[in-house]
């Protein structure tokens, strides 16, 4: 047998016997990370990027940050990371924010300079992008000019979402249409925003829900307290505060534990400060701090008996509330702890909550009432807590597990036709 059909037949068998993960990272692109959601082990749009792309070959990786940076020791271990700002947040923290977030956007279309030294379309073989703030438009552009493909992420509905001049979101939303349509690939949070996007834009997109993290803890029983009557009561919230709808909501919740004399237990970055402001400094609210994800989920399996996933009835925010999803619910239902939805009919959460009977109590009016007697019956009935955590823990693993959003986002890049 001559040498070379001795090479062949080795690269043969060992190709053979390769593990098939290692095939796929073989096989992935090089991906240039590039907009203004940092990629980093925080909360929001951040976490859900860096969860997405935790498994990720590193070295395949390069990361560009056009808006906050991330901080160094929350980043992806081993992955290349630049910080080249598109906008100048002292101008967006002006009454003129409106007008400058046009200006920016249509800055960030048009430049050519915001690879940083050393990345060149050389470097990279496809683009992944979030549609968030102004980044989006420099990835598109640079994926164009580059002739490689876009992958492009949809949290939330940016061209309603954006604060700018109503002269300008016409303008915007036709920079979004043709972003939209440019890409390989397009992923929304939420089916709403997967069917709405399409009957809006005329292409559909795939559905990626939040993620946990590919490292967390996993277990497959609720909390053993559950099925006892602790006192007292502890409803837990774990997020941010952004919008009126949310304080009124929290405001709601702490009314409503008052009459089952319960506890309302905030993990996020609210202070006691903060907490005052919104009026929540009451006894029976306990600040708990940020935290770190893992930290998170040990802390509601050890001390809550509900989890509150708060949606704002407020009209304004209605298009926000039926595409966006919330992604808290990745890790409430890792904690196999009951959910307590509380939002409008029409609101991602409700409605998921909805496909997936016995996984929570909700709560879909302003009502007083209807609150208090969701509340009372998780208080009152230990079989009832048990048997919503068992059903959160199985809908959880089946939408917001970690392989699944890993498996879209490779697939998605694996059948790109420039993907190598």
């Amino acid at each position: 047998m001559s040498i070379s059909s001795l090479t062949i037949s080795a690269h043969t068998s060992e190709t053979q016997c390769e593990d098939p993960r290692a095939t796929i990272e073989r096989r992935l692109p090089r991906l240039l990370v590039l907009g203004d959601v940092p990629v980093e082990e925080t909360y929001h749009g951040s976490l859900l990027l860096y969860r997405l792309l935790q498994q990720y070959p590193a070295d395949k990786l390069q990361i560009v940050e056009t808006g906050n940076s991330s901080s160094p020791k929350q980043r992806l271990a081993g992955a290349h990371y630049h910080h080249v700002r598109l906008a100048n947040p002292r101008w967006l923290n002006t009454r003129f924010h409106k007008w400058f977030c046009f200006w920016f956007c249509h800055r960030a279309k048009s430049t050519k300079n915001v690879l940083p030294t050393g990345i060149s379309c050389k470097s990279f073989d496809a683009v992944l992008t979030v549609a968030h703030g102004f980044g989006w438009l420099a990835a598109a552009r640079i994926a164009e000019d580059a002739q490689k493909p876009l992958h492009v992420i949809v949290h939330d509905d940016w061209p309603r979402v954006a604060i700018i001049s109503e002269t300008f979101r016409g303008w915007l939303d036709k920079q979004f249409r043709r972003v939209y349509c440019q890409a390989a690939s397009r992923m929304c949070v939420s089916p709403g925003m997967r069917s709405r996007f399409l009957e809006l834009y005329g292409k559909d997109a795939e559905v990626l829900f939040p993620s946990r993290s590919p490292l967390a803890s996993s277990f497959e029983t609720p909390p053993s307290r559950l099925s006892q009557n602790a006192q007292p009561f502890t409803v837990a919230f774990a997020g941010t505060i952004n919008s009126e709808g949310y304080v009124r909501a929290l405001m709601a919740l702490r009314k409503a534990i008052d009459e089952v004399s319960g506890r309302l237990l905030i993990f996020g970055p609210l202070d006691e400060v903060a907490a005052r402001s919104y009026g929540l400094d009451s006894k029976n609210v306990v600040i708990g701090g940020l935290l770190s994800p893992a930290e998170l989920l040990l802390r509601l399996r050890e001390e809550a008996d509900c989890l509150f996933v708060p949606m704002s009835f407020d009209g304004a925010d209605r298009a926000n509330m039926e595409l966006a999803f919330p992604s808290k619910l990745a890790d409430y239902t890792a904690a196999g702890v009951p959910l307590l939805i509380y939002g409008p009919d029409y609101c991602s959460a409700v409605r998921w909550a909805r496909e997936n009977k016995g996984v929570a109590e909700v709560v879909d009016t302003l009502e007083e009432l209807q609150l208090i007697s969701a509340l009372r019956r998780l208080v009152n009935e230990p079989a009832l807590r048990v048997q919503m955590g068992e059903r959160g823990l199985s809908s959880g693993q089946k939408y917001f597990g970690a392989a699944n959003a890993q498996r879209l986002l490779e697939s998605a890049l694996l059948n790109s036709s420039h993907s190598v």
